[in-house]
């Protein structure tokens, strides 16, 4: 399966998401291939940018890189956003994602 939610960067991978706030647990829940988004379920509320805080610590995580690596590039106020992780190749991130898929 192709990861279309995945884009080469000059600086490392952006990536295109759909989040759902007030989850049970922060996870991967699954790709959306007609929308080419990884569907992100996040437990904060989406008020405060809480959920855009959570999303940098919950990819820092996974990708093994510090928090001053991820940046939300665009959906600040929105459900899909697009996130920007530095200094991870497109095959590291394309193995990590397919991990949790």
């Amino acid at each position: 399966m192709k990861i279309e939610c995945l884009k080469k960067s000059r600086e490392g991978v952006i990536l295109d998401i759909e989040v759902t706030p007030f989850a049970k647990k922060e996870r991967i829940k699954g790709y959306d291939p007609w929308r080419k988004r990884l569907l992100v379920e996040m437990r904060e509320k989406p008020e405060k940018f809480k959920v855009n805080n959570e999303l940098v610590e919950f990819f820092a995580k996974i990708f093994y890189v510090s928090k001053d690596s991820v940046f939300l590039v665009s959906g600040e106020k929105s459900t899909k956003k697009s996130m920007l992780i530095k200094g991870v190749s497109y095959e590291d991130a394309e193995k990590i994602i397919a991990g949790y898929l």
